[in-house]
């Protein structure tokens, strides 16, 4: 990727917090277009731990520097990775390492079933 990509992610505390999360781990961003109050939601998922936070779509709360999750939902497949880079009193910004699909073993597999759960 030529030049960074930073994103906030916020709504932590619904899930295991912000201490779950530690500069420099990668995380997978899932699209999430079966959430109710945002068609364009991206969460933000550490397997085998599961969804720890969304990446902030409220213009209003974006940070300076940092794109809102609709402005790159359509970049990528279904999921991607990012870096968390900054870790804040409530949000942490994460930047993205990877725009086209992941291919790691067994992942869409369990997205799928991951997914599942949580509809259920």
């Amino acid at each position: 990727m030529s030049s960074n990509l930073f994103a906030a992610m916020d709504r932590m505390e619904h899930y295991h917090g912000i201490q779950a999360l530690n500069i420099d781990d990668t995380v997978f961003l899932v699209k999430d277009p079966n959430n109710r109050t945002d068609h364009q939601a991206i969460k933000v998922v550490i397997p085998p731990i599961g969804t720890v936070g969304y990446i902030v779509n409220d213009p209003v709360i974006v940070p300076h520097g940092c794109w809102a999750g609709s402005g790159f939902y359509d970049v990528f497949h279904q999921q991607t990775c990012a870096k968390v880079r900054f870790a804040m009193k409530d949000m942490i910004i994460v930047e993205l390492i990877e725009m086209v699909h992941v291919p790691i073993p067994q992942m869409e597999s369990w997205i799928t079933s991951w997914q599942s759960r949580e509809k259920a």
